[in-house]
């Protein structure tokens, strides 16, 4: 199942897989203590390949996938609002989340913004895998920072007609791209890159549900996505 699904991420002649890939290393060491051992040289290792590694496939996640009608969506929660992400394919069955910088680290969120409305910060995925490992949880898939060039390692290696139809060249010379969600995906809620590079957060996928089931449970304090009132 790994052969098949890395033959799909590319075109090109079929690649041998390598069984010591980082990408397989840190999905063989989970475990039900933590999604790594401590001091693991894998992740360390996973964060420099997801930081350098080229792309060979670009795609909507799951969620947008959901949103369009176009993905079995049995398994999905609750499609995401406001947080534009994509997924990045790398060789060896490497597959990451892609979330970009939306605003600056110095903006601050405005008083009277509701959290659900308020654009999600690259940043702070990162911060999680790390606040997650100082405090011995390990639960947080590694996560790390890097400079995309959205022409070459989105635009020019994706499929999906829908995804390249959403590039744009602003009117400042920068490559833009928006996604499909309910609200703030329009051209004027865009990511852009300066002029092709643009920032964001990296987050390793977990084993699919084929190789590895197992259980979802729900957020005991799950929050309410409306202005109406409060989760139960």
């Amino acid at each position: 199942m790994y052969q098949e699904q890395l033959n799909l991420t590319s075109l090109d002649s079929p690649l041998q897989l390598q069984l010591d890939a980082s990408w397989i290393q840190f999905h063989l060491g989970i475990s039900r203590h933590g999604l790594y051992p401590r001091s693991s040289p894998v992740v360390r290792q996973l964060l420099q390949d997801m930081r350098r590694s080229p792309t060979i496939s670009a795609d909507y996640s799951q969620d947008e996938k959901a949103l369009l009608g176009a993905c079995d969506c049995t398994q999905i929660v609750k499609p995401s609002g406001v947080h534009l992400k994509l997924v990045l394919r790398f060789s060896d069955f490497g597959k990451a989340m892609f979330k970009p910088m939306r605003q600056q680290r110095h903006e601050e969120t405005p008083a009277d913004f509701f959290y659900f409305i308020d654009f999600q910060r690259h940043n702070a995925e990162i911060a999680a895998f790390h606040l997650d490992r100082i405090l011995d949880f390990r639960r947080v898939p590694p996560t790390v920072g890097r400079l995309v060039n959205v022409t070459k390692e989105i635009l020019e290696v994706t499929k999906n007609e829908i995804l390249q139809s959403v590039f744009f060249v602003s009117p400042a010379s920068n490559v833009c791209f928006f996604a499909k969600c309910p609200y703030m995906c329009k051209t004027e809620y865009a990511v852009c890159g300066n002029p092709h590079l643009l920032e964001g957060s990296l987050s390793a996928f977990l084993p699919s549900l084929n190789l590895a089931p197992r259980l979802s449970v729900p957020n005991p304090w799950i929050r309410s996505y409306s202005l109406a009132g409060k989760e139960e």
